[in-house]
Parts: structure tokens; sequence; C-alpha cells
């Protein structure tokens, strides 16, 4: 198990990303520039790591030392077995374009990438992995259900946006190339150490699905796909507020052959003493078959077809002007199938026409509350350039900051 887990979180080349549409709300927001009719190419890539429990120390250890150190493990100890530890961690790039000199129906085409991991684990789990046994002894740790999956995919995408004086909508699909897929999925498990670590008694239920990583992420296509994505968006004033709703990542993977170890069994290990050491069971000694790994604990491999959901998220943005200088944001998010309900506020200023701040502050979803700071530069009205980061958490509790998060995004107007 924890070898497993490593793995796939070694694996990540960390980050996340804007959608389609957020240029709309993007440049209105920071500049008040509320043209959305003209043609551009816009693009971002962002970095992420959010937990609500693990520590970005804890987190750095995990991932580039392969342990955790006992110092900045302790900690776990205080929460329940029973609770959840979540964690998302990731990359996601990509990059749209939409030509000019149309009126209404505007066609648009982009590409790019997601390579994230996320975790949704009983407490238990994750104290057993970075503690280990001793910690918990006399104690029933609850295992599950947990999931922990990795994606790493490329896609390229087409669609359209309808543009009036007050609504603008519109949807895009995406053809999706599947380079690696990872999924830990245990269901209702439990380990109980004895006293003075005499035995161990485990109910394990757990299945792990993966695809190959023979070849590179580029050239690999282990499984073929679709997503859609969809928006809505009012203005009733072209100076007033506006209100944006998005639709992200609808769709399925599909693998034909995916590599599969499952397992259901109740396990006891006792010790062992030293003279009855050779009094192997009957059972084995006559006629048994116990030859390998998978004969002693009841693991099961196979190769079945896999149809795998993606990541769907909802996600609205109010927009607020305030004066000529300044704007407010309120976003709230919600992924549809882990995680709790994101907000994140944040104020513009704009000391002059080409450049903005906005400190934030965001509350919820796969993290706790995490501040941030945006600084974005417009050149000329064609050209804005993004930078958000939400590093200041550490300011707050810097023994316990739990997010690391960096986003640069770009918008060419033609």
């Amino acid at each position: 198990m924890r070898k497993l887990i490593a793995l796939i979180v070694l694996s990540l080349t960390i980050g996340s990303v804007q959608s389609q549409n957020n240029w709309n709300w993007n440049q209105y927001h920071y500049f008040g520039d509320s043209n959305f009719t003209s043609g551009g190419v816009w693009g971002s890539i962002n970095y992420h790591i959010l937990s609500n429990h693990l520590t970005n120390e804890l987190t750095n250890q995990v991932v580039f030392d392969g342990k955790g150190l006992p110092y900045a493990t302790e900690f776990i100890d205080e929460y329940a077995s029973s609770g959840y530890t979540m964690m998302s961690a990731g990359s996601v790039g990509e990059v749209w374009a939409r030509p000019g000199n149309y009126k209404k129906w505007h066609p648009i085409f982009g590409l790019g990438y997601r390579d994230v991991a996320t975790a949704t684990l009983k407490t238990g789990l994750v104290q057993h992995y970075l503690r280990g046994n001793g910690p918990y002894e006399d104690e029933e740790i609850d295992l599950g259900p947990s999931e922990l999956s990795y994606h790493s995919y490329q896609f390229f995408g087409v669609g359209l946006e309808h543009t009036s004086d007050k609504i603008q909508w519109g949807a895009t699909a995406q053809l999706i190339k599947s380079s690696r897929y990872a999924q830990l999925s245990m269901g209702s498990s439990s380990i109980y150490t004895a006293p003075f670590g005499t035995s161990i008694e485990a109910d394990l239920n757990f299945r792990y699905d993966y695809t190959s990583t023979e070849q590179g992420k580029l050239g690999a296509w282990y499984g073929t796909g679709y997503s859609i994505n969809a928006f809505f968006q009012h203005q009733a004033n072209t100076n007033g507020a506006l209100i944006n709703f998005q639709l992200r990542g609808f769709g399925q993977i599909f693998y034909e052959g995916i590599n599969r170890w499952k397992l259901n069994d109740s396990l006891t290990f006792n010790g062992l003493e030293t003279n009855n050491i050779l009094q192997l069971d009957d059972s084995l000694v006559y006629g048994g078959e116990l030859d390998s790994l998978e004969a002693l604990l009841g693991l099961q491999r196979g190769h079945p077809f896999r149809r795998v959901g993606m990541p769907v998220s909802i996600q609205a943005n109010y927009i607020h002007p305030i004066g000529k200088r300044s704007s407010i944001n309120v976003q709230l998010r919600q992924f549809l199938t882990f995680g709790l309900p994101e907000i994140r506020v944040g104020f513009v200023y704009r000391p002059q026409p080409w450049i903005a701040f906005e400190p934030t502050i965001r509350a919820g979803g796969m993290s706790r509350v995490d501040l941030g700071l945006s600084v974005a530069i417009n050149a000329g009205n064609r050209f804005l350039l993004l930078l958000k980061t939400e590093q200041f958490e550490n300011l707050v509790a810097p023994d316990q900051s739990t997010s690391q998060y960096l986003s640069l995004a770009t918008q060419l107007k033609f």
C-alpha cells in the first residue's frame, strides 16, 4: 500500500487550469472590458497541491523524499480515523482560439492536457501509511471507503459560442487520448493491531486498476474518451454586474483492457514462537497449493474493459464593479463526485489602467482556507497577462499550511 500510493503521487507533473470561458469574466473583472465578440487566443497553465489535512511540509517530504519524517506526521494522530483526508494535486494546461469577423456565432478550437491526482481517503488509511501500526496499538483503524485516482490525458476540442447584447453561451466537445490512469478503490475495510503486536486482523476490500507505463505520456494511447464543457453568461448592462455559469468535464474514457488487482478477504497475522516455526499447518504440508503471494492473500488479477467517468465540476462567478477602479468577484465551485463546496472571493483594485491587483481568500473544496494575490497586466487593451498565487496561508499558520497554488494565464485579442 505504501509503495502504491507513493508511485501514484511521484508520477505527477504538478499543476491546474482555467476553463475556456474564464477569459470573458477575467477581462471584465480585472480591467472592465466587456467586449466579448472579438477574435483571440487565450491559454493558461496552473499548479496546485491542496489538502484539508496534509501540510505543505509533509506533502513535499512524501513527494520528493518518498517518506514523511516523524516530527512532520505526528499531527495526523489528532484526527479521527473515521474522518476523511482529501487531496488534489496536478497540472492542467490548455490553449483556445476564436477567429475574428464573426457577428453572433463564433467557432472555437483548442488543445491541452490534464495531469492530476485526487484522493478522498479515510484518515485511518493515511495514518497507517504515514505512521505504521505502532501508534494505534489496540485500536481498530478505518481504511475505507477510500479512493485515490490519477489521470493523465491530452485533448483536442472544437465548439461554438453565441453572442448577443446581454447573453453569451457556448459549448465545446473534446476528444481525449489517455496516456495514464490509475485508481485505488477501497470499500469498507479496517485493520486492528493487538497489544504488543501479537496479531494483526484486517478486513480488506480493495481494487487497483492501472494502465501500462512503458510508453511516454505523449506517445501512449491506452484509452479514448470525450468530454463536454458548456457555459452561460448574462450581463444586463455594459458596465453592470456579470454572472457566469460553467459545466466542465462531463464525459467518459474507455479502456479496452485495463490491468486489475482485486482482494476481498479477512486476514489474520499472528506472531510466531521460535519453537513452533517449523510446525506448518496440515493443509499446507499435505496437498496445499501455496506457491505465490496471490494464493496466500487471495489476490485476483484480470484485464477487464473499464469505463471511467470524468471529474465533472460546476462553477458560478458573480462580478460586480465598484466605481471605475475596483471590482469584486465571488466564485462558487463544486466537483460532483468528491470534495466540498468551494468559495473564492477576490477584490480587484486598478491604480493605473494597465495594471490591477487582487487579494483573494478561498475556503472549502479540497483544502481549508487559502490566502492569495493576483496581478494582472493589460497592454493596449489587447494583451492580458495574469499571475495568480495562493501561497500566503503560510503567513497565518506556517506549521499547518496545506495549500500550494500558482497560475499563469494570457489572453490576446485580435
